[in-house]
């Protein structure tokens, strides 16, 4: 009776081994896998593609959830999300600024415009210059034509 329990616990040593092989045959390519997708997607932040970087990410935590890239990825996203959120918030306090100082830009025309628009007229004189003597065309005179002598015919006598 003794061999029973040698049994029993050479079953359950050998089921217990035989449990972590699987995992070991099933958790380390994913490993292997989750980890170079790591590695390109670190790559690709210092590059500052952002958006592949996110997507590589993403792709990590949704495939390999259970590995410890997967954490690192999590980690990553959240991370890249902060950054993105206050860049994206000091755009905004620039906008307002400048929204801001426009708005007292067109404040400031706007009063310009209306003091113009109430001042009471101005009453210009414009003095017309003295008239221009009127040139008048000078045309030489015309030669007139020399005088016909006149010859008297003598009567005969």
């Amino acid at each position: 009776m003794k061999v029973r329990p040698l049994l029993y616990l050479t079953a359950i040593v050998s089921a217990i081994l035989g449990a972590t092989v699987v995992y070991l045959v099933l958790s380390v390519p994913n490993d292997l896998r989750a980890d170079a997708l790591m590695k390109t997607a670190r790559q690709e932040l210092t590059d500052g593609e952002h958006e592949k970087a996110r997507a590589s990410l993403a792709k990590v935590v949704q495939q390999y959830p259970r590995t410890d890239a997967a954490a690192a990825a999590t980690v990553a996203l959240t991370s890249l999300e902060k950054k993105e959120r206050d860049d994206l918030a000091r755009v905004v306090a620039q906008l307002r600024t400048q929204n801001e100082q426009q708005s007292r830009l067109l404040a400031d025309l706007q009063k310009s415009v209306t003091d113009v628009r109430n001042a009471p007229p101005k009453v210009v004189t414009v003095t017309a210059p003295a008239p221009k003597p009127v040139a008048t065309k000078v045309t030489p005179k015309k030669k007139t034509p020399p005088k016909k002598k006149t010859t008297t015919r003598r009567r005969r006598r």
